[in-house]
């Protein structure tokens, strides 16, 4: 339905010649005499700021009674009028219509315009809209210079519409290059058809820009840039389009400055200042621009050289007239020079990095005033002024400090000392504020001296994160710096939508939260959508903030006129449209509602929603075509069924959700809502039907057939969803008979979705299987000369691999090999991604507790606060009192916990404090160290809390750990080991942890250039592998995990030197080779292989040494194996079995532990063969040389406490292998409220596995203390000699000794060894 239909004949907008009207131009705004401050220098001002009240030089002013002509401080402003004689601004009453049918024809005229102009530019919108709505009122350059000297390339482009190209002009210039005039012309010519491409623009400025300055080097001022019409159009083209920008401005300024001559010129460049301060209030360089020009025209006028001395940039005026003169003595008197400046340092007095810019010359003018008319008001007035600086943070607060005292001894010197004594203590807390920003603002500085958009966009959130963490309740939070550092972060970066949307919700959040009534953010968002236009988020906060603030209705919509009409929305997506005109049709459907609303109001938002419903869906078609589907959301569909169901009409919006069916019915989402809707009408049907004394509610008739209608579409993504709500709807309000029928209905649902769910896994198998790959028949014979392997494509066809996919379709995937199926399932939850912990900005220092405080204690009281990663508790013997450590779970957290600061806890109360800077990170220290060597290491001069060495799950070659001590001084004087020389020579190293220089795990997984190949045939060996994969790139290297027998595993990995070589090897997946069909796919960390380090100690022994025991059991499918007894005897090997007698695997071994550290304790029962780390399973396995020493081991490390509070446990694969892998815990042992897998107290003995005797039958009763069946069993040693076990073990036949005896028979023969 179009909106002009609902209008009547005369009231409709004519199309067509009849109805064009000639808009006379509007007479040029009267120049004023007065130098007046920018309208709104900043969100926090609500209209024109006066000169201060208690400004100094308005205090001095008062004080000498100096009358200032009324005519000059109070001009009066002719009103623009029309041609017809109407006031500008004011909108034509048009006869014979209402108030509301006005708004309805503005809204069709509107929306024509759109339509017309979309459809003559291609979604381009017309300049004449947008040069109506600018807010740029005062005459263009070109008419203060004069005449321009006829129409310029841009005239020609920007106004001539049915011209293609600009007439090509003959210019004589040899400022600029032949290339870059064709440059030029094409800029101008794109611009013709693109009149708001921003980067043209820009580009077009500064290159002209460019040839003005190149022109005045080599001429001077004679004779004139040719191009000089050109560059002045074009910055008043960009002006109106866009904000122009600091750096922009600042090139204008300087070069029309180097340009003027004349009077007019003069006051011309000025009030172009004037305009600039406006748009960029907070820019130190504009408001140095114009004050500096107003103080080089004063001196001018008045030859007042005493003046000019104390201005450090002046600009050198040409000499002016008598006439000239005297005119500019009334313009630029000392007042108006006076109140530049007073503006310009009250607008940038907050700019800690450069406010001394415009502070310092202003003061030195008031010190100009005071010494040469003296006065106590002006004394005091100025003391007041030094003292007001002193207490805001400057970065030349030293120097502001010297000039006072100056000052003060001038004045005030009987009084020198206690003055400043006074002031230095009331203002040292500015001084220190600006300490503690000093290291951010030096990064920001250097940010911007690099040029790098990136680093700046960095450098300035840390910054203003910082700032807005500061503690309101100690009054650390300052309002106006946080304001003034996202203005200087947008004088940078002006076009970063990023940047404004924080500062808008910044200010909003101020406004709500904080109640800041002077915070106006009507001008930053008229800011932020010159410099944004693009941003549908900003147009759409500037509707809501004029709608919260009472805007006149056609005001607003005049905005959301401006933001649809320019086209930039549209280059920016439909979201961004689609987020103004979401925001514009709520503010239709709530006035509509409003207590004094009227039914012409409830027309113009019925007509408004579905007009901008209408416009998107054009608007889509003409960008996507048949393609387009509409808002996946419906947000304006929904905005116009709350509106109908707000006024009642029920059944018209029942039909707008039936309407909707067609084109999101196969989601569930939308069904869900649709019966949330019923649900909500019947309760309103409800209400009245009670009201008219009904004796019950009706039935959710309505609700319940949505939901039995959606069960019934066969292209729903997740019935499930509504198999539920149905189950829970009809048990809560239907009657037994609909609970029966719709039973059926679910059953019969849940068979189809079973039956469907299985097909389509069957199909993403099949999809995965027959994707493209290459075809190889044979390997090349120059790649390996010693095998003869051949593969060809194929797919398994195993009936066993099909029934699991059937089975896994409904859970997790078990491997890599699912992942393809995995990722093409879509699945309504997400699973959260594991974020890296930041122990040193998440940790608070708690100081002042009691002294009996318990960990319990203080957790319940910081339980509020958030999830609490550790805690550590000590006692202050000097004070009584108790100090903790808390770590939580995040920064939020964090800052939640110090919000408790100063509060009472037990009748104390308590300090907290940020804990970051008392962590060193120490690196390079022996192998063997461990938590006791560290201590001994920092402990004779600092107090440590706790000491944290790294997980080695995924690397077991990391060495280093985190010492965290009570104070950052402590952390500090920590480091003054670093470099010290410990063990063979290491170097130790210390250093402050800082964790964001942490880096990634790095290494050929993490960087995806390592494959995963299993299912290998077992007689492949590395090197026909690397053959395999050489063709795809260089292989840095191949490893195929080996048994305890050196048989192959059947999986192996490849390293590649590039990750794109690693995923083109993938074309081996699902193909045969030899006899196998292989997998192939990326490994990655935690994956099917497991990591471990195993460290060969007695190379010279490994002829009858063992490679590591079979871990894997080859997962228990023993009879894909070959005799490992035979296979070892072939190869001259001890047999698995010897190996397997004389290995003992260590249990609750933790992550952090080493390999070097289980050598330590494992090598004095007796020599070493190999130790395996296993850091996945928390356990290590050792192989001794000598059977006996293994026995010995077993029972010696039994219990052994290996760190504080963990006691090793002896047991044989299958223990260890039962193990998990260690979950992290805090300092009070719950890992968020799971149990733990990791005993505190030491493992029974039941858990000890002594090793079985050669030949010994292994079983519960069998072992080295006792004798089955009475029965001496013997057994051949190495040497060939029948042993008796029971001479070896000691047991006597016929009784048998406990374990007890055993173990210390066993170590009391080692120490009379």
């Amino acid at each position: 339905m179009d909106i002009n239909s609902l209008l009547s004949p005369q009231d409709s907008p004519q199309v067509g010649p009849s109805s064009s009207k000639t808009t006379p131009k509007k007479p040029r705004k009267p120049r004023t005499t007065k130098i007046t401050a920018p309208n709104k220098t900043s969100p926090t001002s609500r209209s024109s700021v006066p000169p201060p009240a208690l400004a100094p030089h308005a205090s001095y002013e008062a004080s000498q009674q100096i009358t200032t002509s009324p005519s000059l401080l109070h001009p009066a402003s002719a009103m623009r009028k029309t041609a017809g004689g109407t006031p500008d601004g004011l909108r034509p009453v048009r006869q014979g219509s209402t108030p509301g049918m006005d708004t309805l024809a503005d809204l069709a005229s509107m929306q024509h315009h759109q339509q017309t102009t979309r459809a003559n530019a291609g979604g381009l919108r017309s300049t004449e809209i947008y040069e109506s709505q600018s807010s740029v009122n005062g005459p263009g350059l070109s008419s203060l210079h004069g005449p321009l000297p006829g129409r310029t390339a841009l005239d020609h482009a920007m106004t001539d519409a049915s011209s293609q190209a600009a007439p090509m002009r003959n210019l004589a210039t040899k400022a600029l290059s032949e290339t870059d005039l064709e440059t030029m012309m094409e800029l101008i010519n794109y611009l013709a058809n693109d009149q708001f491409a921003y980067p043209s623009h820009i580009q077009l400025i500064n290159l002209l820009h460019r040839g003005l300055r190149s022109h005045s080097q080599k001429y001077g001022r004679l004779p004139v840039y040719d191009l000089l019409p050109d560059l002045r159009n074009a910055r008043e083209t960009m002006n109106v389009r866009f904000a122009v920008g600091e750096t922009l401005w600042v090139d204008w300024i300087e070069d029309e400055q180097s340009l003027a001559t004349t009077f007019d010129e003069c006051f011309a460049v000025m009030e172009l200042c004037q305009k600039a301060v406006q748009e960029e209030p907070a820019s130190t360089r504009l408001w140095s621009l114009y004050a500096t020009w107003v103080a080089s025209l004063y001196a001018a006028a008045t030859s007042d050289t005493a003046t000019l001395e104390l201005i450090e940039r002046v600009v050198d005026i040409p000499d002016w007239s008598d006439e000239d003169k005297l005119v500019a003595t009334e313009v630029c008197s000392r007042q108006q020079l006076m109140d530049v400046w007073a503006h310009g340092a009250k607008a940038t007095q907050w700019r800690i990095d450069q406010s001394h810019m415009l502070w310092d010359p202003y003061t030195k003018l008031l010190l100009q005033d005071l010494q040469r008319s003296p006065s106590s008001d002006g004394q005091s007035a100025l003391k007041t002024h030094f003292l007001d600086r002193l207490q805001t943070p400057h970065e030349t607060w030293d120097r502001t400090f010297q000039m006072f005292s100056s000052f003060i001894s001038d004045y005030e010197n009987q009084s020198y000392e206690g003055i400043m004594t006074t002031v230095n203590q009331q203002c040292a807390g500015s001084k220190g504020a600006y300490g503690a920003r000093e290291v951010l603002e030096l990064a920001v500085r250097r940010a911007n001296e690099a040029e790098n958009k990136e680093l700046q966009i960095s450098k300035f959130k840390e910054y203003i994160e910082w700032e807005t963490a500061q503690s309101r309740r100690k009054h650390a939070f300052v309002f106006e710096l946080v304001d003034i550092l996202y203005q200087r972060a947008l004088l940078c970066l002006p076009t970063t939508t990023e940047l404004w949307d924080g500062y808008v919700m910044f200010l909003n959040e101020e406004i709500v939260s904080h109640s800041r009534p002077d915070v106006d953010l009507l001008p930053l968002l008229d800011r932020a959508t010159r410099h944004c236009p693009w941003s549908g988020f900003l147009w759409s906060q500037y509707l809501l903030a004029a709608e919260r603030q009472r805007m006149p209705f056609p005001d607003i919509g005049q905005i959301k006129h401006k933001a649809t009409s320019t086209g930039l929305l549209d280059a920016g997506g439909l979201e961004e449209v689609l987020q103004v005109y979401v925001a514009w049709c709520s503010i239709l459907r709530r006035r509509a509602f409003q207590e004094e609303s009227t039914d012409e109001e409830l027309d113009v938002a019925e007509v408004g929603i579905r007009s901008a419903i209408e416009d998107m869906q054009r608007l889509g078609e003409s960008k996507y075509g048949n393609e387009f589907q509409g808002d996946l959301n419906y947000r304006l569909e929904r905005i116009y069924i709350a509106y109908l169901t707000q006024s009642g009409n029920l059944h018209a919006a029942r039909g707008a959700w039936k309407n909707l069916i067609s084109s999101r019915g196969d989601s569930y989402e939308f069904w869900l809502r649709y019966h949330e809707w019923e649900m909500n009408a019947r309760g309103e049907v409800s209400y009245s039907v009670n009201a008219a004394h009904a004796p019950s509610s009706p039935r959710p008739n309505e609700a319940t057939k949505v939901l039995r209608t959606a069960l019934k579409r066969p292209t729903l993504d997740w019935p499930e969803w509504i198999i539920q709500r149905l189950q829970e709807h009809c048990e809560h309000y239907e009657d037994a008979a609909e609970i029966q029928s719709a039973s059926v209905q679910i059953w019969k649902a849940k068979i189809a979705v079973k039956q469907r769910r299985e097909k389509e896994a069957i199909e993403a198998y099949a999809a995965a299987q027959t994707q493209p790959r290459r075809q190889m028949q044979s390997l090349n014979p120059e790649t390996s000369a010693d095998s003869a392997i051949s593969f060809s494509s194929g797919k398994r066809k195993r009936e066993d691999e099909v029934h699991e996919l059937h089975d896994e379709a409904a859970k997790k995937p078990r491997g890599n090999e699912d992942r393809g199926i995995a990722e093409q399932a879509e699945v309504p939850p997400t699973v959260p991604t594991e974020l890296r912990r930041d122990r040193e900005n998440a940790t608070v220092v708690v100081k002042n507790l009691p002294k009996q405080t318990t960990e319990t204690r203080i957790r319940q009281y910081f339980r509020d606060c958030g999830t609490i990663n550790g805690l550590v508790l000590s006692s202050e013997e000097s004070t009584n009192t108790a100090t903790a450590i808390i770590e939580f779970g995040s920064k939020e957290d964090r800052l939640t916990a110090q919000t408790k600061d100063m509060k009472d806890f037990d009748g104390q109360q308590i300090e907290v404090q940020v804990g970051s800077g008392s962590t060193v990170f120490v690196s390079n220290f022996p192998p063997m160290a461990d938590e006791q060597w560290i201590r001994d290491k920092f402990a004779p001069s600092c107090d440590i809390v706790d000491v944290r060495f790294p997980s080695l799950k995924y690397n077991t070659h990391r060495r280093f750990c985190y010492v965290q001590f009570k104070t950052a001084d402590q952390a500090r004087k920590a480091t003054g080991l670093h470099g010290q020389v410990v063990g063979d020579g290491l170097k130790l190293q210390v250093k402050i942890s800082n964790p964001s220089k942490r880096q990634d795990r790095t290494g050929a997984t993490q960087e995806g250039r390592e494959i995963w190949v299993k299912n290998l045939d077992y007689a492949i060996t590395e090197r026909d592998l690397k053959a395999v994969f050489s063709r795809y790139g260089e292989v840095e290297k191949v490893r195929i995990p080996t048994s305890g027998a050196g048989k192959s595993k059947g999986f192996g990995f490849v390293t590649f030197l590039t990750k794109d070589e690693a995923n083109a090897s993938l074309d081996m997946n699902n193909t045969k080779l030899k006899s196998f069909i292989i997998t192939v796919t990326i490994a990655t960390p935690g994956g099917p292989a497991k990591r471990k380090a195993t460290t060969v100690v007695g190379e010279d022994t490994r002829a009858t040494a063992s490679p590591s025991p079979d871990i894997q059991m080859t997962n228990g499918d023993h009879s894909r194996a070959a005799s490992p007894a035979r296979l070892a005897k072939e190869d001259n090997k001890p047999t698995f079995a010897e190996i397997k007698v004389r290995t003992v695997a260590l249990l609750n071994v933790p992550d952090t532990v080493n390999d070097a550290r289980i050598r330590a304790i494992a090598e004095p029962y007796g020599s070493l063969s190999k130790i395996t780390l296993r850091p996945d399973h928390q356990g290590a396995t050792v192989e001794y040389l000598n059977i006996n020493d293994a026995g010995k081991a077993a029972l010696g490390l039994d219990g052994y406490e290996i760190t504080s509070g963990r006691f090793l446990g002896v047991g044989d694969m299958r223990d260890l292998l039962k193990q998990k892998a260690e979950k992290k815990q805090d300092k009070l042992g719950s890992e968020a409220g799971k149990k733990s897998n990791v005993p505190a107290f030491p493992p029974s003995a039941a858990s000890v596995r002594r090793p079985t005797q050669l030949g010994a039958k292994r079983g519960a009763r069998g072992g080295l203390s006792l004798i089955s069946r009475g029965l001496v069993k013997k057994d051949v040693n190495r040497d060939g000699d029948d042993t008796d076990m029971t001479s070896q073990a000691g047991v006597q036949e016929g009784g048998g000794k406990s374990n007890a005896d055993f173990k210390a028979m066993i170590l009391g023969q080692k120490r009379d060894a």
